[in-house]
């Protein structure tokens, strides 16, 4: 019987060694069982959260179709998959073409209590997934609550030092000159054309509504005042705003 071995790993924490472990517990696994194997497919620092975004997974489905494999061997059943609705519709496509999926590290008959274990198995692996996004999740709220950086963007106007915001020097004044620029009456276009590159309406529209310049730290529904160095007092950040906001509705009148 013609098998192949489909083999991943999630994140660039693990090493070519996971996907080298893998490989050879489904070799030695394609051997003792009399099946010859005839390709590998492997995704690299991929999450098993969903299949869309892994290459050589929907190769190995889309490779199905042509009849040449009869097997999919994985080193456990969380590789193929961590969704149970992402595991149950691939594996219904694969044996709507003659293929069934088998662990090799898993023992799991072929009777209904394969089903149940298979089942149990799966979800304990979208179960994994789920408590470590929301641990992550977690970890970044706490983080963002002490008004340390969450691996966003950084604004112009700051840099990141021991994941904290500080000022940078070089460009804290651009920051600074933008808000002046725009309360002495230059319009946004202007402003940008008169800094140049990096600079446009939109970089400088953002500065202008960016309330982290007036020490505000904002991550999801946690917002902290005066979490991160300010840049902009609360009198020139909200005069700034009135007077956008005031030429929105000329802008609109006019138009």
């Amino acid at each position: 019987m013609t098998a192949v071995i489909y083999a991943r790993y999630s994140s660039n924490t693990q090493t070519e060694l996971s996907i080298e472990g893998q490989l050879k517990v489904c070799r030695e696994y394609a051997e003792h069982n009399g099946f010859s194997v005839a390709r590998e497919y492997i995704d690299r620092a991929i999450s098993g959260k969903t299949a869309n975004n892994r290459p050589d997974f929907n190769m190995m489905l889309a490779d199905s179709y042509h009849g040449e494999f009869e097997a999919v061997l994985v080193y456990q059943l969380d590789r193929f998959a961590r969704s149970r609705l992402d595991s149950a519709l691939c594996k219904a496509q694969l044996r709507l073409n003659g293929v069934r999926v088998i662990s090799a590290k898993e023992t799991i008959s072929d009777d209904a209590s394969g089903i149940l274990m298979e089942a149990l198995l799966e979800g304990i692996a979208e179960y994994y997934i789920c408590e470590l996004s929301q641990k992550v999740r977690r970890g970044l709220e706490i983080n963002a609550a002490k008004g340390l950086y969450t691996g966003a963007g950084v604004p112009t106007g700051y840099k990141i030092a021991n994941k904290r915001f500080i000022i940078d020097t070089s460009t804290a004044p651009i920051v600074k000159r933008i808000f002046d620029m725009y309360l002495s009456d230059h319009g946004i276009t202007e402003i940008a054309r008169c800094l140049g590159n990096p600079f446009n309406r939109n970089s400088v529209r953002r500065i202008l509504t960016n309330r982290r310049y007036t020490g505000v730290y904002k991550y999801g529904s946690i917002e902290i005042p005066d979490a991160i160095p300010r840049l902009i007092d609360d009198e020139t950040f909200n005069k700034a705003q009135a007077m956008m906001e005031r030429n929105k509705k000329i802008y609109a009148r006019c138009f």
